[in-house]
């Protein structure tokens, strides 16, 4: 496709969009150029060597029974789970605490093609709420309520979108947020199983389809909302005390959100906040006058940990305050005294990981943590907090220990900021077989730290002979909210002039040579690797993108650009607009830097998050400037029904050809050093 001519006048700035055709998906022009293009990937893709070899250690890592977090409800277990990779995710149930694990849901209850993304087990463990996704779509995801005992669907409602679920104690009822019936934007409900939607109970709600809702019931009388728009950090806090009614009521708190609230059984409201803690704290406040007004501060900041979450172990009366932390991406877990606050233990955890979520089980001393690390796939284990001790709920699970070494470093980037950076590298090859080809990566955005998690294509790369570096730049959260600040709307090309400075860090430290660099990058850590290799194409060989806002121009004109306003800023606001001209990728592609290394960009026919137009407009651009300056290859493959950043029927395929394109650029030969 030639590009156009197109060049408008944006507050003084002159902006270029050569590919703006591309916009529109429909038109035979676009359709024909795309079939062209999945042809010429998918051509390509399949004749690169190396493909056996990684399909052989992808196999392996993710073959084996698997499941997902267990929740506990009335004598009842629950959890998703397949019996190996070649089947399907099943939502299974336990009916009594050694029971063997059986369907909760009888087949043809849900949609054809159905993914589960959320399931939440009535108190009792009668019920099942379950959200799925179809076709890759995010747009919707039905809610569907399931009995137990029949695994029959007794109600279904497509209004939700990923919505929080709270159950009242006897079942009847749940909170939930929804769209409104006949209207824009979203609310929270409550709604009655088995009545009409129509019938449910407005708590709260607006015609802005950006603003966000998040609950959480307590002891089935407090009920807490967090509001926020779109993607803002800040957010308001209320709470319904439903045994009075279910007006909601302004929680005198700021820096807090209702996942980081908890109420004891005393009627004592505790919430994390970030208010004058760049770290976070933990303040505390006992009822009156039906509401929460005294607030003490019961965790102190502890930096440079982040205090991510809070829950409660022990019986009434005899409540231990547990905290989740993180530093520099991992997670502690400490126990308190939920009077005083004063440390009681720590939790002895598996290793250096993440602990994503802590569950209560039958024994209130004794919470189940679900962990993962980069060499331990997620599973569960069972902290006492009575000891510190934690041991697998699953005795058999077990990592990669053994075959994966793991580098906690930091380096320093272009300002002088002692950035983290984690190396994974096979444990036979440390010290030994350097430079090798290394793949460099990052999120940084949103305040989201790039925790550590087992990630199947990205071992299968280290095993295979390469290495595998994490940066955690700014504009995550890793080292507090400050941290995410310095990287984010007007600094937003700090986080990219940080991954720049890990790549030559990498480069300086003999881990790899320029020619064996990859950078690799989803989402907002796409945008970030593609704008360092629109500054600086000579310093990588290739680059692997998944779902990435390229334009960062006209961004908030499709999917949920709306919502990022304020982590990148409007185009609409001329501060901002330079600010985005500045790094937006589509915007500062220059031929006369040099070739532009071999690139493949990803993105899902389906992904109502990122547009796959990004993707369009940006490989286009690439390919019409190298017919002047030589590089690439430029790919694009848009997988047809996928939504965001992967997943789906196909992943390990896809994964696959990612692994196998990006070693053909930098030289990895699978298996060529063991």
């Amino acid at each position: 496709m030639k590009p156009g001519d197109l060049v408008e006048e944006l507050h003084g700035h002159r902006v270029a969009d050569p590919f703006r055709a591309l916009e529109d998906a429909g038109h035979p022009s676009t359709t024909t150029w795309l079939a062209a293009q999945q042809q010429r990937a998918e051509d390509l893709l399949a004749g690169l060597p190396g493909r056996d070899e990684f399909a052989g250690l992808l196999r392996g890592l993710v073959a084996g029974p698997t499941e997902s977090p267990v929740k506990t409800r009335g004598g009842r277990r629950f959890r998703v789970g397949r019996a190996d990779a070649a089947d399907r995710w099943r939502l299974q149930v336990s009916d009594e605490p050694d029971a063997p694990w059986r369907p909760a849901v009888t087949p043809g209850q849900l949609d054809s093609g159905a993914v589960v993304r959320r399931w939440t087990p009535s108190p009792g463990g009668r019920l099942l709420a379950i959200q799925v996704t179809t076709g890759g779509s995010e747009n919707s995801t039905p809610l569907s309520v399931v009995d137990i005992d029949s695994g029959q669907a007794v109600e279904r409602s497509p209004l939700t979108r990923y919505s929080p679920v709270e159950w009242t104690g006897d079942e009847r009822a749940y909170f939930y947020v929804r769209r409104h019936l006949g209207g824009r934007g979203t609310g929270v409900y409550r709604h009655e199983v088995g009545r009409d939607p129509a019938t449910d109970l407005r708590l709260i709600g607006d015609d802005d389809p950006m603003t966000r809702y998040h609950l959480r019931l307590w002891h089935d009388r407090w009920l807490v909302v967090g509001v926020r728009h779109g993607t803002a950090r800040g957010a308001r806090l209320l709470c319904a005390d439903l045994a009075a009614g279910p007006e909601l009521r302004p929680v005198p708190l700021a820096g807090s959100s209702a996942s980081g609230v908890l109420i004891d059984s005393a009627g004592r409201l505790l919430a994390t906040s970030t208010e004058d803690a760049e770290f976070g704290r933990l303040l505390i406040a006992g009822p009156e006058r039906g509401g929460w007004e005294r607030w003490r501060e019961l965790l102190p900041e502890q930096p440079p940990a982040v205090l991510t979450a809070v829950d409660l172990a022990g019986g009434p009366g005899a409540e231990r305050l547990v905290a989740l932390y993180t530093v520099d991406g991992y997670s502690r877990v400490t126990v308190h005294d939920a009077e005083t606050g004063a440390l009681v233990r720590e939790a002895v955890l598996p290793g250096h990981g993440t602990v994503s979520a802590i569950n209560p089980t039958e024994d209130p001393d004794v919470l189940a943590l679900s962990y993962t690390d980069w060499a331990t796939a997620l599973s569960v284990w069972l902290f006492d907090t009575r000891t510190g001790q934690v041991h697998p709920a699953d005795p058999g699970s077990a990592g990669l220990r053994r075959r994966i070494h793991v580098h906690r470093t930091t380096y320093r980037s272009f300002d002088g900021t002692e950035v983290p950076l984690t190396i994974l590298d096979s444990a036979q090859g440390e010290d030994a077989d350097r430079p090798k080809p290394t793949v460099l990566t990052c999120y940084g955005g949103f305040g989201i730290s790039f925790r550590p998690s087992f990630q199947p294509d990205g071992l299968t790369w280290v095993l295979a002979g390469g290495a595998m570096a994490i940066a955690a730049v700014r504009g995550g959260g890793d080292r507090g909210r400050g941290w995410h600040r310095e990287g984010a709307g007007v600094n937003k090309l700090t986080a990219i002039r940080d991954l720049e400075a890990a790549a030559d860090w990498l480069v300086a430290e003999g881990w790899t040579e320029h020619r064996g660099l990859a950078l690799l990058g989803g989402s907002n850590g796409g945008m970030v690797v593609t704008s360092a290799a629109v500054r600086r194409p000579a310093a990588y060989a290739a680059l692997a993108v998944a779902g990435a806002p390229l334009d960062m121009v006209r961004y908030e004109r499709w999917g949920l650009g709306r919502a990022w306003r304020e982590e990148y800023g409007s185009a609409a606001d001329p501060v901002a607009l330079a600010s985005l001209l500045s790094y937006s990728p589509y915007h500062n592609v220059d031929p006369a830097r040099g070739p532009f290394p071999a690139v493949l960009f990803s993105a899902g026919s389906e992904d109502s998050r990122v547009d796959p137009v990004h993707s369009r407009k940006m490989a286009a651009l690439l390919q019409s400037t190298m017919d002047n300056s030589g590089g690439g290859p430029v790919l694009l493959r848009v997988v047809d029904g996928g939504g965001h950043v992967g997943g789906g029927p196909d992943a390990d395929r896809l994964a696959v050809d990612m692994l196998a394109f990006l070693a053909e650029h930098t030289g990895l030969v699978p298996g060529a050093g063991s």
